[in-house]
């Protein structure tokens, strides 16, 4: 029996409908970085997920006080597949920011507004690319341009995602338990680069069997150091997903 490991990163395309059954309002609470909760313990953010189909759907963002934090529809909502306007919030009720997609891409308006309601950044996106930008300082002098997210890069290869697909691969072991049992599937696996450039918080956002997950969050462990990333300007920790796909053939 020969087993085969086949690792992805980064977005995944429009999903086919493969039935119509919708799934019921969903209710769950959040934590300051957005990570789900067992209960609202400890919670900031209570959020709605509200089906159209059976996969795309709009997601709901509120603060404890019930304001709306945030608003984004979905072609696919598992897989993180934006289609339309996504909109959010300060507390104090002002807008922080808007952008548009199409598929998943970023197509169209993004803007990014001061609490005091001052633009702060403008981009034009085409085909999820920038072709036209403007950033502001709080009184609305302009600055220089900069990207708002430069993702961070790996120490191995030419550092891009396809040196971190390749890092993953050749770390993951295929458990013999779950060749015994023939477990196959999809493990995704979120982790965080640090603003030092460290892999941390890694964890399991969607579940296959315990031996698979356990080795998909190892190989992630296991990867090297980044040059860090930056956020609005500033060194940032940022997260990643990795879907991990086990099949035997």
């Amino acid at each position: 029996m020969r087993w085969l490991l086949l690792v992805f990163l980064g977005g995944f395309g429009p999903t086919a409908l493969a039935q119509q059954i919708i799934p019921p309002l969903k209710r769950e609470f959040l934590d300051s970085t957005f990570h789900v909760l067992p209960s609202e313990v400890g919670a900031r953010y209570r959020r709605e997920t509200e089906y159209t189909d059976s996969v795309g759907g709009t997601l709901r963002d509120y603060f404890l006080n019930g304001k709306l934090q945030s608003i984004c529809t979905y072609d696919n909502v598992q897989k993180n597949i934006a289609h339309g306007s996504f909109d959010n919030w300060y507390p104090n009720g002002q807008q922080k920011w808007h952008q548009e997609f199409v598929h998943g891409a970023k197509q169209g308006e993004s803007r990014l507004y001061y609490a005091s309601g001052q633009l702060k950044r403008h981009e034009t996106y085409v085909a999820d690319k920038v072709t036209k930008g403007e950033c502001y300082r709080a009184d609305g002098t302009a600055v220089p341009f900069f990207e708002f997210l430069v993702m961070p890069v790996y120490s191995e290869g030419d550092g891009s995602k396809q040196a971190i697909v390749a890092a993953v691969s050749r770390r993951v072991q295929y458990p013999p338990e779950a060749l015994r049992y023939s477990q196959t599937g999809q493990v995704l696996v979120t982790f965080v680069v640090s603003k030092k450039g460290k892999v941390t918080d890694v964890r399991v956002t969607k579940a296959v069997t315990p031996p698979l997950d356990a080795a998909a969050v190892q190989a992630v462990k296991q990867l090297g150091r980044f040059t860090p990333g930056k956020y609005d300007g500033e060194i940032a920790a940022i997260s990643f997903t990795v879907p991990i796909t086990f099949r035997i053939q």
